[in-house]
């Protein structure tokens, strides 16, 4: 196993301790409630237990040390030697808070800054009976500056750095190991040992060099050259591990080498002394690898970290559909071939008296080329769909984790809130759901801070002391809806009638004539917040257009609904995935766009008799109900021309349009394809209806600019762009 590398470890660590810390927030939030639940008590000591194991194995000591802090904490829980009181469980929270940033940073940077001494002396403490150590005395003086440790791959662990005396160049040491023959896994015990001596020496260099470890086989001694000035017997015992036969501890002459330069770094905690379950393979600590600095080179190669690579869990009967429809493609490509082998033949001889049986023959040949196209269609829809399924995952754990979040809110506010949760099998793209949390976050906020009112006051108003927080999805059509309700007070439209008149972004005369959907729209406007003092959740006047943002730049819509009184709701609709959009291809002009499917509501033809005119504006009345008309010509100016023929084969302009964009009255049968956006609905005309197709979405932002109106383009089959409409713009654009 000469090639194993812990960087192949990481991701599969970090998705493990995030389930874990999931795991452990909602455990906790079933302890608030009641303390002596045994059955959290012990599903907590098994997650800090897992973590511990899995930071050993990985080399990240911080983490090491508060888990194994933490696991006696609720060792001595569930044992019953002490009682989960309110500080302990504060603490707690805030652990794993702390947790969950340094494995962030490692996700998105292979490195992580985030300090944990502090929390493990704290928790120490807490397992001592001592009081803990004052979150002030950290801060009384003005400390040196800290530079991170860096978590490198593989070494990959954030440093715990020595005091600054370790740092004492006045001398180099050398210590050397000598493994026992044939040790498995040789590589990983240098790497323990490297990481072990670098919690109190600098690192100058190590040979062979750590990033040529797996390459070295079998691996018999491991070199490395130490900037300390601890004893050596210290060392001595530091390199002491489990399949070391013999360790050299010398003296070693100053290098001539130009040294690295780094700043000096305090203590953030002691190490934490060896136990008596310190020998067990999987619970070992393992102090983390200080930033390796064995030459120049070395060091500009640790300074790039890359990214660490998602991953995501599929069930294996999706996998296996993949595996048959694959097998499937393959029958089909074996068919192609047979068929192209055959119509070579045919058409290699020549003669007129062989023409009649050749023509029976391409007949034959062509029929099986279109079944074989046929079920080419049949296994490529599958592998697309078995593709799309395998990124699909339900929305439960995103929602799961507002337990907590409405926790923390209820706390900070004084006010009583119930988290219901509807939906959660739902199933969305991962890449989706994870660039959901942060908008949810600040609906969540929002919607305890703005929405909900104290306890006294929904009682002087009749309703129950505590609100309600609902999260809700669905799937509607090729879509998936998110709600974000709650009962409190709702908006105030008078309220931002006033804000908007008072900082000037309408007239007071305009103000007065708009409609309370209009006023709800401007909580999107930057800068604009109803709140009458900010607090630490909300009331800036920053976040929701941000929100609005980043729900657009997925393709997706939010609209607000509010009753004054009774509550709000934020409703996002979202397409199930960002790659493959199910669309109807329509010709308007002498262009091809895409309309996704999931804003359709109908498709309908009208005569010029049909026609209204609302408010001077074109309208068809569809069932009682008034839809405006329009045409792209309304709403981009494109400087297009018409196309030469219409729908009904006459010559000259389109008749959709009298040559400013409105309809004309004076021809026959129009084509409208009726949208909408959940709120609104508009008839959109067109020339031509060609099909419904799965188009495969290119982002126009990345390869020319974005464009209001346009969601994206795509390829079709014949070599042409299509466009893609975003219907939910064109729909605002046609209302402004």
């Amino acid at each position: 196993m000469s090639g194993f590398n812990l960087a192949e470890l990481m991701p599969f660590y970090l998705d493990e301790t995030d389930e874990h810390i999931a795991g452990l927030n909602d455990a906790l939030l079933r302890l608030e409630q009641d303390p002596a639940d045994a059955r959290a008590l012990q599903e907590a000591f098994r997650m800090f237990h897992s973590i511990k194991g899995a930071s050993v194995v990985m080399g990240f000591d911080p983490v090491n040390r508060l888990t194994h802090h933490l696991e006696s904490l609720f060792e001595q829980l569930r044992s019953k030697k002490r009682q989960l009181g309110r500080p302990d469980l504060e603490l707690t929270f805030r652990c794993l808070d702390t947790l969950r940033d340094f494995h962030r940073d490692l996700r998105a940077h292979g490195q992580s800054p985030t300090d944990l001494s502090a929390l493990t002396a704290e928790v120490e403490a807490a397992v001592r009976g001592a009081p803990a150590p004052p979150a002030t005395a950290a801060i009384a003086t003005e400390p040196p500056p800290i530079v991170p440790a860096p978590v490198s791959v593989p070494i990959s662990a954030p440093a715990s750095p020595p005091p600054a005396a370790c740092f004492d160049e006045s001398g180099r040491v050398t210590v050397t190991v000598v493994f026992e023959s044939n040790l498995p896994l040789a590589d990983m015990k240098a790497r323990l040992v490297l990481n072990r001596l670098s919690s109190r020496a600098r690192v100058i260099s190590t040979d062979p060099p750590v990033e040529k470890l797996d390459e070295v086989d079998p691996l018999s001694r491991f070199t490395v050259v130490l900037a300390a000035d601890a004893a050596a017997d210290e060392l001595r015992a530091l390199a002491d591990v489990e399949g070391v036969a013999e360790i050299r501890v010398q003296s070693a002459e100053q290098s001539r080498a130009p040294k690295p330069e780094l700043e000096p770094q305090p203590e953030p905690g002691a190490v934490e002394p060896a136990t008596s379950d310190a020998a067990a393979p999987d619970e070992s600590p393992a102090p983390a690898a200080a930033p390796e600095a064995p030459a120049p080179a070395a060091a500009a190669h640790h300074s790039r970290k890359p990214r660490v690579a998602e991953t995501i869990r599929v069930d294996s009967d999706r996998l296996d559909h993949l595996m048959n429809l694959a097998g499937e493609l393959v029958i089909t490509r074996a068919r192609f071939v047979a068929i192209a082998r055959g119509l070579e033949e045919l058409f290699r001889g020549s003669g007129a008296q062989a023409e009649l049986p050749r023509v029976r023959e391409a007949r034959e040949q062509v029929k099986a080329l279109a079944e074989a196209i046929h079920g080419l269609g049949r296994v490529s829809d599958g592998l697309q769909k078995g593709v799309l399924d395998t990124r699909m995952v339900p929305i439960g754990p995103l929602f799961e984790r507002f337990r907590r979040v409405i926790r923390d809110l209820s706390v900070s506010s004084g006010k009583e809130v119930n988290l219901k949760i509807g939906g959660e099998k739902t199933e969305l793209d991962k890449r989706m759901i994870d660039e959901l949390s942060d908008p949810l976050i600040h609906m969540v906020r929002n919607a305890v801070d703005h929405g909900l009112e104290p306890p006294a006051e929904r009682e002087a108003a009749g309703k129950p002391r505590g609100g309600t927080v609902t999260l809700q999805a669905s799937h509607r059509g090729n879509s998936v809806v998110i709600t974000v309700s709650d009962d409190g007070r709702g908006i105030d439209c008078e309220r931002i009638r006033k804000k908007i008149v008072s900082k000037g972004l309408v007239d007071e005369g305009p103000a007065r004539e708009l409609s309370d959907r209009d006023l709800v729209a401007y909580i999107w406007h930057p800068g604009l917040s109803t709140a009458e003092t900010i607090t630490e959740i909300s009331g800036r006047g920053v976040g929701m257009d941000i929100v609005k943002a980043r729900i657009e730049n997925l393709s997706g819509a939010v609209d607000v609904r509010s009753v004054l009184g009774q509550g709000t709701t934020f409703t996002i609709r979202l397409p199930l995935t960002l790659a493959i959009m199910s669309s109807l291809l329509v010709r308007i002009y002498d262009e091809t766009y895409a309309i996704p499917l999931d804003h359709i509501d109908e498709i309908v033809e009208i005569r010029p008799e049909q026609v209204y005119r609302v408010q001077g504006r074109p309208a068809i009345e569809i069932r009682k109900r008034i839809v405006a008309l329009t045409s792209l010509g309304d709403v981009f100016r494109w400087g297009g021309r018409p196309h030469p023929a219409s729908p009904n084969g006459h010559a000259g302009p389109t008749p959709e349009t009298n040559g400013a964009g409105h309809p004309d009255d004076s021809h026959s049968k129009r084509i409208v394809v009726v949208v909408q956006n959940g709120e609104t609905t508009i008839g959109l005309l067109v020339d031509e209806l060609i099909g419904m197709q799965e188009v495969v979405l290119k982002s126009l932002e990345k390869n020319f600019r974005s464009i209001s109106g346009l969601s994206g383009a795509s390829i079709l089959g014949n070599g042409r762009v299509s466009l893609i409409l975003d219907l939910d713009t064109v729909i605002d654009m046609v209302g402004r």
